[in-house]
């Protein structure tokens, strides 16, 4: 952890344009993950501030979380989320969601570094992918699992690339692979 991920309350205050009484609110009420210096002032970590924003829907400050991009998966399956989650947490932020409807939400809010969509809900993932294209036309979106079709399909919804496996090592490489080259 360096100096610069820790923040003080008014700083907090400023990130999510409220004031320092709020913030004291929050901490009281532990909606705030914090800790205390040996003077008794609060400080907030970086990691539990992205926490907070996210889970109550605050906008994220630009480049406040620029140390690890930002990636959205969607994805039905429990155990393939776990497995994402478990080989990309150390290099990105990751955050999955089972519902599409949540998952175009939280993309509305903040634009991700690249979106990640299972293939195998072909036609449901077809509709999802076309409404994150259409609301934005750059933002990269990659689809794995599912056959030819599968692959023709998300490729005309305007998918940028298609993974032929649900195998986590292999998509974590693709994964990376992408968000290094532009």
């Amino acid at each position: 952890m360096h100096a610069d991920d820790l923040f003080t309350a008014p700083q907090v205050a400023k990130i999510c344009s409220t004031d320092l009484k709020t913030i004291h609110n929050w901490v009281n009420r532990g909606e705030i993950k914090f800790f205390r210096t040996p003077g008794r002032h609060l400080r907030f970590r970086r990691q539990d501030i992205l926490e907070f924003l996210n889970k109550f829907g605050y906008p994220i400050p630009d480049g406040f979380d620029a140390d690890k991009p930002r990636v959205v998966v969607i994805d039905t399956s429990q155990e393939n989320v776990k497995g994402l989650r478990r080989m990309l947490a150390s290099d990105v932020d990751l955050e999955a969601y089972t519902d599409h409807l949540d998952a175009l939400l939280s993309i509305g809010k903040q634009s991700p570094s690249l979106v990640l969509v299972n293939g195998t809900a072909a036609p449901e993932m077809v509709r999802v992918v076309e409404r994150i294209k259409t609301a934005e036309k750059e933002l990269p979106v990659a689809v794995y699992g599912g056959d030819q079709d599968v692959k023709a399909r998300s490729i005309k919804a305007g998918a940028n690339h298609f993974f032929d496996t649900v195998d986590v090592p292999t998509i974590k490489r693709l994964v990376m692979s992408m968000l290094v080259t532009p």
